[in-house]
């Protein structure tokens, strides 16, 4: 059976990921940094086919340690999808050096830590398949989200030089833009801007969870396509 690694798989849009993955017939490496019950959890329900992780993928030497587990008990990983974010909204003039920090490095440092720790595997096994979660904001900001803007066109660039630099090695690397969800994450948003997402979408609804999971596992298995940026939303760029 294929072997995933996905970060923050436990709540949120990772957990419909990882839920997906495993219906699908992956072996599943699940890191999580706080989120212990949900993934306790989805342990049990899932039985050998899944490895928990819990670590801080900000920590170069947690992701290490993450990524040589994986190998050690499942020998290979032929897909990495880098979920895990965070949101720390500020308008500029009011945001903290520490708001900036902890999502910068969460949402795009542990990604570069994730991609340069995977890829030395995958180059062993010439093939694989790199999946960055990214988003909208990345393309054209967004007011009270300088960090979280800046951190995911960050990673849409990362994608972008990863696939350059790995393909010879027949290493796939691709971004999605994955659209609004009502998650943790995405409850705590203003009612002014949630109507605002809902006006900009030419649905007038927000992307539905299941769908998005359902192609990243679709794309997840694909071989001829690397370097692309997917925009799985009804709000046009």
């Amino acid at each position: 059976m294929p072997v995933v690694l996905i970060t923050g798989g436990a709540r949120g849009l990772g957990k419909i990921f990882t839920r997906h993955f495993l219906a699908n017939g992956y072996t599943l490496a699940l890191n999580y940094f706080s989120s212990h019950q949900p993934a306790k959890k989805i342990q049990h329900q899932a039985g050998s086919r899944i490895l928990l992780l819990p670590g801080d993928i900000k920590n170069p030497s947690a992701v290490k340690e993450i990524v040589a587990r994986t190998i050690k008990k499942f020998r290979r990983i032929d897909v990495l999808v880098n979920n895990a974010a965070i949101i720390r909204d500020k308008n500029l003039v009011q945001m903290s050096e520490n708001n900036w920090d902890e999502v910068i490095q969460t949402n795009l440092t542990a990604g570069f830590y994730l991609i340069r720790e995977v890829a030395r595997y995958m180059i062993k096994q010439k093939s694989g398949h790199i999946i960055n979660i990214a988003s909208i904001a990345g393309l054209r900001g967004n007011i009270g989200q300088a960090n979280y803007s800046a951190a995911k066109a960050g990673l849409i660039s990362l994608t972008k030089t990863a696939a350059r630099e790995l393909g010879k090695f027949n290493i796939c690397v691709n971004a999605i833009l994955p659209g609004f969800h009502l998650t943790d994450m995405g409850k705590v948003v203003s009612d002014e801007y949630y109507q605002q997402i809902l006006n900009e979408s030419v649905l007038g609804q927000t992307t539905r969870a299941e769908e998005l999971a359902e192609f990243l596992v679709f794309l997840s298995r694909q071989k001829s396509v690397s370097g692309q940026v997917f925009n799985w939303d009804s709000r046009i760029l």
